[in-house]
């Protein structure tokens, strides 16, 4: 039969193993479960962070890439008016140029006639003065 103290070990073995467990292993345990917890926890809220920092980045990128399609839309739509207006504006420059070139030249081919005209009738009276003196009477 065996020894009654084998026993009486055993039952004290087991109330010690008990002891331990219930003061100093399921307190460290719970310990390390809540820091696993709490490790979980942060790393989701990072996560979710995260997702929420690549969205809004996502939202802002395309806000500004329609932006920069919306600037360069308008741009070219200024720069067709420009040319449009320039145009304009070098067409009736041209034309009024052309008219007062117009205008100047015959203004010009007039005078140039007047000239003429008066060239002829003050050479033609100078040389009637020219041949009086020459020959000393009236011609």
């Amino acid at each position: 039969m065996p020894d009654y103290s084998l026993l009486a070990i055993m039952v004290i073995f087991i109330m010690t193993y008990m002891v331990v467990r219930k003061f100093f292993i399921e307190p460290i345990n719970n310990v390390l479960e809540a820091r696993e917890h709490e490790s979980k926890s942060a790393e989701q809220v990072y996560e979710e962070a995260m997702a929420r920092l690549n969205e809004a980045t996502a939202k802002v990128e395309e806000r500004l890439h329609l932006a920069k399609r919306e600037a360069a839309q308008r741009r070219d739509q200024l720069r067709a008016e420009a040319a449009t207006h320039r145009t304009t504006v070098v067409q009736r420059t041209t034309a009024e140029a052309k008219k007062l070139i117009g205008e100047a030249e015959s203004r010009l081919a007039e005078d140039v006639k007047s000239a003429r005209e008066t060239i002829v009738r003050e050479s033609e009276s100078l040389a009637r003065v020219a041949a009086e003196r020459i020959l000393g009477r009236s011609v």
